[in-house]
């Protein structure tokens, strides 16, 4: 019984070095990464909603539809993005007509460097269109109503 208590202990004493710590250290990265990722998206989707609120207003008042002014666009996208996440970096942004696409990235440093380098670069791709809002002031009700 004595020697089966020992071969339990070795067991353990290698195990836990070689295997449980590095699969704790893989979740932790892993779980960072996806929570910094998931921030970055959220955030680009903010800045996408802002820049796309720019409307052209020569070009409305002219008659020629709805688009959006890329100059404030990007002014409002970049302003978005950095207040709400400094680290993050605007790295494309394109405008067709009543639709713009934002592409940042921001580095994230890794508490136990799991993925072979210190620091991963993550990338968040958003798209936001700018649509016309409602026809009549009625539209405003939220929910129809009916009689039984």
């Amino acid at each position: 019984m004595r020697r089966q208590r020992a071969q339990v202990l070795v067991f353990f004493a290698l195990a836990l070095p070689l295997i449980l710590l590095p699969i704790a250290a893989y979740a932790v990265d892993a779980s960072i990464t996806a929570a910094e990722y998931s921030r970055l998206v959220e955030v680009t989707t903010r800045a996408a909603e802002e820049a796309a609120q720019q409307i052209d207003v020569t070009r409305l008042r002219a008659g020629r539809g709805l688009s959006i002014d890329v100059t404030g666009a990007m002014t409002a996208a970049r302003s978005a993005l950095t207040s709400a996440e400094p680290g993050a970096h605007l790295l494309d942004l394109t405008v067709l007509g009543d639709e713009v696409r934002l592409v940042t990235s921001e580095t994230v440093v890794l508490p136990f460097n799991v993925f072979g380098s210190p620091e991963m670069r993550l990338r968040a791709k958003v798209t936001a269109r700018l649509a016309p809002g409602y026809d009549s002031p009625s539209s405003l009700m939220p929910l129809p109503t009916s009689t039984f």
